[in-house]
């Protein structure tokens, strides 16, 4: 059975989630939350390793001690863990009612936003499990190590840590893609991880070049992550500076409103990048999850 990648995976499911409203408010909550929750760590490495570089460090040190002793730290410190709460037990349950709804809807069944939070709940622990085992190979969590561990190395043994991450990255590759499957035989088929685990592997090997082909498409899809990074850094810079060097009070606030026109402007682009880039993403792991499947088990059936 000869399957091919554009016609049968990635057209039906760009057919599938295009126009589909109801992805699109799916998508906004778990948007925010992963944009704040990215944005937040790679901000805190990229200031921590500029001041490293810098020289900075007794200056960043102040600022964070002076923070630190501010009278509102504990609504801080309690904002955080509530964010941090939502993020990791809300992910994975908008993650379960995403590949659902696309499957349910590729079969031409109803399915509702309303629907049972409680069926939602009871699902989403056997993925919340499965992100908190896996989450370390993701090109994210990659890119955090490598730019910790710089701190604690001088630059001339940077070629050594550059080897040795680019080694890790390959083997992130390798490991994703393996597991590729995974997230939807534990969803569409209710197996246990470490059997869908085994399952998603069998997938792979018999369909091992078209699954690492998806996977550098769906890394190629994944840059907006960096583009999302650079609009929450440089707009709050952009207000920071009108308001440090423009003297003038309605330049400063001319300036300030287009900056806030602006910034929405792009919020709103990058909700609907996240609306068709993560449905996309979705629709086409599962189409390639149904079509191969269905060849390991006529595969599974003629070795019977």
């Amino acid at each position: 059975m000869k399957i091919d990648t554009k016609k049968d995976i990635i057209s039906p499911a760009w057919e599938l989630i295009k126009d589909d409203n109801k992805i699109k408010k799916m998508q906004f909550l778990p948007w925010v939350l992963s944009i704040i929750f990215l944005s937040a760590l790679l901000s805190y490495q990229v200031v921590y390793t500029y001041s490293i570089i810098a020289n900075k460090k007794e200056e960043v040190l102040e600022k964070l001690l002076t923070f630190i002793h501010s009278t509102f730290i504990i609504e801080f410190i309690i904002l955080a863990i509530i964010f941090l709460i939502l993020y990791f037990f809300i992910i994975p349950v908008f993650e379960w009612w995403l590949i659902k709804y696309i499957s349910k809807k590729d079969q031409s069944e109803k399915s509702e936003i309303s629907e049972s939070l409680t069926v939602w709940f009871y699902k989403f622990l056997p993925l919340f499990k499965y992100n908190n085992l896996f989450s370390e190979f993701k090109f994210i969590s990659v890119l955090n190590g490598y730019l910790f561990i710089l701190r604690f190395f001088d630059f001339q043994n940077i070629k050594i840590i550059n080897y040795i991450f680019l080694i890790i990255f390959l083997f992130s590759i390798l490991i994703n893609s393996f597991l590729s499957y995974s997230k939807y035989i534990i969803i569409l088929e209710n197996w246990k991880i470490f059997q869908s685990i085994s399952k998603s592997i069998k997938i792979t090997l018999i369909n091992i070049k078209n699954t690492f082909k998806l996977y550098f498409l769906m890394f190629i899809l994944n840059v907006r992550v960096i583009f999302n990074f650079v609009i929450f850094l440089i707009f709050p810079i952009l207000i920071v500076i009108v308001i440090w060097f423009v003297t003038t009070q309605i330049l400063k606030a001319l300036a300030l409103i287009i900056i806030i026109i602006l910034f929405i402007w792009f919020i709103l682009f990058l909700w609907y990048l996240a609306w068709v880039l993560e449905g996309l993403k979705a629709a086409i792991w599962y189409y390639a999850y149904k079509k191969w499947n269905q060849r390991l088990e006529k595969m599974e059936d003629e070795i019977k």
